[in-house]
C-alpha cells in the first residue's frame, strides 16, 4: 500500500509541475487552432470513469461518434479560459454527432460545484487518481483529443485555444460528415 501511495503522490506532483506553465499563463491567448495529427493511426485508449452521478462511463459509451474528449482541472486557470468556446463548440455541433467528454483530473468534491457554477451540461467524468491522463499520456493540462467515428485519434489539442474558431470548426465539420 505504501508504494501505491507514494506513486500516486509522485504521479501527483510531477502533473503538478509539467502543469504549472500552462497553469500559470493567465494572460496567455487562447490559440485559434493548435490542432496536431498524431503519428500514424492510433486507437484511442478505453476508459472506464464515474460521471457526476456516479454511473460508469466508458469511451464505447460513445462508439460511431465523433468525441472531443477534454483533460482539464477546476485549479487550471487555462482550463477555465477556453471552457465558454469548448461549451460553445458542443452547442454547435453536438445534434450533429459530436460528443464532449471532459475529463477532471479532480475530485467528485471539486467538480461538482464547477460544473453547476459554469453550466456545463455536457458528459463530465472524474480521473481523481489519473488513469485516464496516463493512458492518453496527458501531461500537462489543457489536453484534448478528437476522435473520429472509427475510434482512432484524429487531432490533438495540447493547451488552450478558441474551440470556435475557423479552423478548429472545420474539422469539426469533415469529421462528422465522415
Amino acid at each position: 500500500m505504501a508504494i501505491k501511495k507514494n506513486t500516486l503522490a509522485s504521479f501527483i506532483v510531477l502533473s503538478g509541475l509539467v502543469a504549472v506553465p500552462f497553469a500559470m499563463a493567465e494572460e496567455r491567448p487562447l490559440t485559434s487552432s493548435g490542432l496536431q495529427r498524431p503519428e500514424g493511426v492510433k486507437l484511442a485508449p478505453p476508459f472506464l470513469l464515474q460521471d457526476l452521478d456516479g454511473k460508469e462511463q466508458a469511451l464505447d459509451d460513445y462508439k460511431g461518434r465523433v468525441i472531443l474528449i477534454h483533460f482539464w482541472a477546476t485549479w487550471c486557470v487555462p482550463c477555465k479560459d477556453e471552457l465558454p468556446t469548448l461549451r460553445a463548440l458542443w452547442e454547435r455541433f453536438r445534434d450533429r454527432g459530436l460528443i464532449v467528454v471532459a475529463i477532471a483530473a479532480d475530485s467528485k468534491k471539486a467538480v461538482l460545484p464547477f460544473t453547476k457554477e459554469h453550466g456545463l451540461r455536457f458528459p463530465v467524468l472524474i480521473d481523481q487518481y489519473g488513469s485516464a491522463l496516463r493512458a492518453y499520456r496527458a501531461w500537462a493540462l489543457p489536453a484534448s483529443y478528437v476522435v473520429g467515428r472509427a475510434g482512432t485519434i484524429e487531432w490533438i489539442a495540447l493547451g488552450p485555444r478558441d474551440w470556435t474558431g475557423p479552423e478548429v470548426t472545420a474539422v469539426i465539420e469533415g469529421l462528422l460528415k465522415e
